[in-house]
């Protein structure tokens, strides 16, 4: 679209008239002291009618300057600085300001000092799209119910600084609070959903589809558009940096690489200084030879010897053991090489200036370092510091990940060469490598063949921790509140000897902060609690030991307390997670003991998954075991062996739940599937999965029915003390009736029979669902006191 359009079809005129009705509703609902200010000045304005309706003359402006600049400071707020920010207002959707600070004048405004001035044609056509929405927004909120974002409408530019070549973004607010819209007759009919709330205009229709229904000659709009801009530089670079790194998969992509050395660049605002990242990667606790992935010449040529790379690692440790923050080698010499060994390199290549960033990892073990470096000796200084630090967590992430990524391949190998698979279908590969290894032997092309068994019936068993998530959550914020609660002890023993202002400012934080946990702790906000307990709090306490000696104890005490691994208070959380633990190992070590005597029913694939509970898949067949005719007796006794193995694992927590530090309990839930499926291997994942479209509603079904409710209501079918059997077919149901009923007999299952419709889940509807109590009461066999014991001994 071009220019002249989005002028020529937008009707507004200048008006102070929204302005003063909104002076008008402060002076009625505000305060008093500000309301007498703004009466004082409307006074003022009443006297001068020519400024009451909309203004065509702009000559009016120059001969009510000081009026109008005065009605201008109260709209934007004394905090703002003429000399150093952009703000104005001027013609609603146009660009003919009629009033701008100094540094707007300067920079954005023609030599008239009345018009915008853009940096490129693609500036100035995105603006006009802008405005062009804004408009829309306008129209749709007041005539036709829409529910889109207020009225300030925000987009970010990219311009290049034509002296540095480096990419600066600048945020443009539109503000049209003051702007009234008017139709010149009857509108014609939208077809919008009124009740969706909309981020944007293009949310409900497009711009040119817009246009054509509401032409913008049908309105007028009446009042003036605030416009302030903003340097984002910084939050965009840092924006893309985290970008970029999350999609990295490795640093040796060289395109990735130079748009990080760009953006880092754009980020401490000096080109020409290049990048340079050098991973100390370990596998096995081994320190492994890797490349310095960077765009500086000659840096790959030198690489080190296994010897050298120890010796960097423990010079770089070094320098780094008090204190993880980046160095500043404002000047490489010969004496700043001495002192940090592990700048030779850089020193060798005629650098001459640098900031050296560690990369920690959590346990402050060195993942790597970021190196920026120049070619001219002074050229960092500790602001280029302040701007690169943000960007060091990012990093911190893509090494971390970088090494996950080479932890998989290592691991990949040895699975490939080493891995052995279980017995009961250790044959079928068996017999694909001997065909392949003949085949290949003969000079034939050939490749190996999926390993697939087919009809083979599926049984899936799991155990799940109550609202183990719930519980997590409800830890981490009484290990907060105690540790927020310690360190508010040492700031009012603190402000008692010196009344300083920063106490004050921190005793306001951490009651902020308690407010906060003690109520719904949101993500962001547990992240913000971290880094200043972490970070702002460790060292405001260390400079009070060095001033104030007397509250040296406390302090202490409070390092004491969270000297943990997690580096904070570690009570309740360790109380989750030694509780999560010891009933996932007891669970496993039960059931893989139970699973040996099911391997002698019929050889069939087990394979079991431990997160906050335990859950298994069986798949049992003839294709499995060939050699032993499968008989569906078999099956039946598995199912049996299910049935019993939830129930006996629900006596075993039940015990487990008096000796936990969280008493923490479990449901038990089994899918009954009488269909047989076929299962293949997935060599990526070195896991059997099922095959064909028709079984992937197997694993649907399974992924979705841990939390199903009962159908019309809130009640979950699971819950502790019980099994719960989920099915769809009759037939399954009366199956399972009949091994519940001799369950009973055997005092391991107690009480009625539930039976359920389930709601509809995602793509699966017509479940139904049984639920039976099991005997926790009867005195439990002295294996599974052993068990118990054992294992909160082992989580001790």
């Amino acid at each position: 679209m071009d220019k002249t359009s989005t002028h020529s079809t937008i009707n507004s005129s200048l008006s102070f008239r929204p302005l003063i009705s909104a002076l008008e509703k402060n002076i009625k609902e505000g305060r008093e002291g500000v309301g007498q200010l703004y009466k004082e000045l409307l006074d003022k304005v009443y006297q001068q009618p020519e400024l009451l309706e909309p203004i065509r003359d702009m000559e009016l402006l120059n001969k009510h300057k000081v009026l109008i600049e005065q009605l201008m400071a109260t709209v934007f707020p004394v905090t703002l600085s003429d000399k150093a920010d952009f703000y104005g207002a001027g013609v609603p959707f146009q660009f003919q300001m009629f009033y701008a600070s100094r540094r707007m004048q300067e920079e954005f405004l023609d030599d008239s000092g009345k018009k915008i001035k853009m940096p490129d044609c693609n500036t100035e056509d995105k603006i006009q799209t802008e405005k062009l929405t804004g408009a829309y927004q306008m129209i749709l909120n007041r005539f036709f119910n829409a529910n889109i974002n207020n009225g300030i409408m925000t987009s970010v530019y990219e311009v290049k600084c034509p002296d540095s070549g480096l990419d600066t973004y600048t945020e443009l607010e539109l503000d049209a609070r003051f702007i009234e819209v008017r139709a010149k007759g009857e509108l014609p009919q939208l077809n919008i959903d009124c009740n969706a709330h909309c981020h944007d205009v293009t949310d409900l229709m497009p711009l040119e589809t817009l246009q054509k229904l509401l032409p913008l000659d049908l309105f007028e709009f009446e009042g003036m558009i605030i416009l302030r801009l903003r340097d984002v530089t910084e939050r965009e670079v840092l924006n893309i940096i985290r970008n970029r790194l999350l999609d990295l998969h490795t640093f040796s992509d060289s395109n990735v690489f130079n748009e990080l050395q760009a953006q880092v660049q754009n980020l401490i605002g000096l080109p020409g200084v290049y990048t340079a990242v050098k991973p100390f990667f370990r596998v096995n606790n081994h320190l492994v030879l890797s490349e310095v992935y960077s765009s500086i010449t000659g840096a790959a040529q030198k690489e080190p010897t296994p010897e050298q790379l120890q010796y960097m690692y423990q010079a770089v440790v070094k320098a780094f053991k008090h204190s993880g923050r980046p160095l500043l080698i404002p000047q490489i010499n010969d004496e700043a090489v001495i002192r940090y060994p592990f700048i030779t390199m850089l020193a060798e290549l005629g650098y001459k200036s640098a900031i050296i960033c560690p990369l920690l990892a959590d346990n402050h073990d060195m993942l790597g370092v970021l190196l920026i470096v120049s070619e001219t000796a002074g050229t960092f200084n500790s602001s280029h510091i302040a701007k690169i630090e943000p960007a060091i967590p990012l990093f911190k992430l893509a090494m971390e990940k970088s090494q996950e990524n080479l932890d998989h391949q290592v691991d990949r190998v040895i699975k490939d060469q080493f891995t052995a698979v279980q017995d009961a279908v250790e044959w079928r590969f068996t017999e694909e490598a001997l065909r392949y290894l003949t085949r290949k032997s003969k000079g034939e092309q050939v490749k190996i063949e999926p390993i697939v068994f087919q009809n083979v019936y599926p049984m899936y068993g799991a155990i799940d921790i109550r609202n183990s998530s719930v519980e997590r959550n409800n830890a981490i914020q009484l290990d907060l509140l105690e540790q927020l609660n310690l360190a508010k002890e040492i700031i009012q023993l603190a402000r008692k000897e010196h009344p300083f202002p920063l106490l004050d400012e921190t005793s306001f934080k951490l009651q902020k902060f308690t407010h906060s946990v003690s109520n719904i702790l949101f993500a962001d906000e547990e992240i913000a609690i971290l880094q200043f307990l972490r970070v702002e709090l460790i060292n405001l306490f260390k400079h009070l030991q060095s001033i104030l000696p007397a509250l040296n104890k406390d302090i202490n005490r409070y390092f004491d307390a969270i000297n943990s691994p997690v580096e904070m208070v570690y009570h309740h959380r360790k109380e989750y997670e030694d509780s999560i633990t010891t009933i996932n190992n007891a669970v496993a070590r039960f059931i893989d003991r139970e699973q040996e005597a099911a391997q002698k029913i019929f050889p069939h694939y087990f394979e079991r998954f431990v997160t906050d509970g335990v859950d298994f898949n069986i798949y049992i067949g003839q294709s499995i075991s060939p050699d032993k005719k499968f008989d569906f007796f078999y099956l039946k006794n598995l199912k049996i062996w299910q049935l019993s193995t939830l129930a006996k694992a629900a006596r075993l927590t039940h015990q487990l739940e008096k000796e936990l530090p969280l008493r923490l309990q479990t449901s038990q839930l089994i899918l009954a599937h009488s269909h047989p499926i076929s299962i293949s291997f997935r060599t990526a994942e070195r896991k059997f999965d099922v095959d064909g479209a028709y079984n992937i509603r197997y694993e649907i079904i399974k992924k979705r029915i841990d939390k199903v409710h009962v159908k019309d209501s809130n009640e979950r079918l699971t819950q502790p003390g019980t099994i719960a059997i989920v099915y769809s077919q009759p037939q399954e149901a009366q199956e399972y009736l009949e091994y519940i009923e001799f369950l009973q007999n055997q005092g391991l299952l107690k009480g009625e029979i539930e039976r359920f419709d389930l709601e509809e889940l995602q793509g699966v509807s017509g479940l139904k669902g049984l639920r039976v109590a099991i005997n926790l009461e009867e005195e439990v066999p002295q294996e599974f006191k052993k068990e118990a014991k054992k294992s909160t001994s082992l989580s001790k």
